[in-house]
């Protein structure tokens, strides 16, 4: 009767009975249930560190598409920007850690784990030959037998440099991540691109490397302000923040003497003024991916032979980029 089976009860005896099973708050005992059919019906996640950005919205993503087919989640958090300021060198500890939370997971019976890097990277740990499930979200593995979701990041940026080509740029200067980070390398890929596609030469000098910080940003923008640039691609918000701090400084206005681009789309774009134009990164979907990959591959509905899924991004084009300040001149006004 409790488990949505009628037995032998009839109508009025069911009634009565889940009347007094609700007054009493009775809850089903999932987990006997489930050890019963040899079914845990979780997901383990590991994540490097739950604090990073990006991660939250991955987690809701994979925890949303689980809920809806009925599976729960267990999360374990390796805290690698807490424990390791930030240092992606992977050590012996970061392994024996990894090792630890296959081993914790386990224990806890999940049907599949995803694992979620908080900068995307080639992930050297792989799980155990003949373990559960195992997807990557936000990094990719050093062995291609298992799927990984990520982002399109060269397409985003593509997109980015056409958008300001098409307002009649052609000096823009380039804020990008360090020189090592795929993230970059794939934005820069794109950037020159929408560049060599619309005909517009790529100028070296016009590209520099930050660390991510606000800091880099207001240093990198004083430079290729110097060079002439009129709009500025930073890789991430946080540097295009330090150009808005570079223009303020220098008696510049964001939209009018530069057009400034971000990518990351964080609560700070519609803070600034004028708002920041950005990349929007699909952390939801991407979350919600992992969840189906992992669960085809659990209940084995579809082919799981191993793919690298890169899900689109949507760009954001407001007032901090508009044509160029000679080119606007060069309109005069609206009639």
């Amino acid at each position: 009767m409790l488990n949505g089976k009628t037995g032998a009860a009839g109508p009025a005896k069911a009634k009565e009975i889940l009347n007094a099973a609700a007054s009493l708050n009775y809850q089903p005992n999932t987990l006997a249930k489930n050890l019963k059919l040899r079914r845990s019906r979780t997901v383990g996640i590991i994540t490097e560190d739950l604090t990073v950005f990006n991660t939250p919205e991955i987690v809701d993503g994979i925890e949303s598409f689980c809920e809806e087919q009925g599976y729960e989640i267990v999360l374990a958090n390796m805290r690698l920007f807490k424990r390791y300021d930030n240092d992606l060198t992977d050590t012996p500890e970061h392994a024996a850690l990894f090792e630890r939370m296959l081993r914790n997971l386990a224990a806890k019976q999940v049907e599949g784990i995803v694992y979620i890097g908080y900068h995307y990277r080639r992930i050297p740990h792989l799980p155990p030959a003949g373990s559960v499930p195992f997807i990557y979200a936000y990094c990719t593995p050093s062995d291609n037998q298992y799927s990984s979701v990520a982002f399109d990041d060269e397409n985003a940026s593509f997109q980015v440099g056409l958008a300001l080509i098409q307002q009649g740029h052609r000096k823009i200067g380039v804020i990008s991540g360090p020189m090592e980070s795929l993230n970059a390398q794939a934005r820069l890929r794109g950037f020159q691109r929408a560049l060599y596609q619309s005909g517009v030469l790529y100028n070296a000098g016009f590209t520099l490397y930050g660390d991510w910080s606000q800091e880099s940003g207001l240093l990198c923008a004083r430079e290729l302000i110097k060079q002439g640039v009129t709009a500025i691609y930073a890789f991430n918000d946080l540097m295009a923040c330090g150009v808005y701090l570079c223009c303020s400084s220098l008696g510049l206005t964001v939209g009018r003497d530069l057009s400034v681009f971000g990518y990351d789309n964080q609560n700070i774009c519609l803070a600034l003024s004028p708002p920041l134009s950005s990349v929007e990164v699909p952390l939801g979907e991407m979350g919600r991916r992992c969840a189906a990959l992992v669960l085809e591959q659990i209940n084995k509905s579809a082919d799981e032979s191993p793919r690298e899924c890169a899900i689109p991004c949507l760009l954001h084009l407001r007032a901090s980029v508009a044509p160029p300040p000679e080119k606007a001149a060069a309109a005069g006004p609206e009639n």
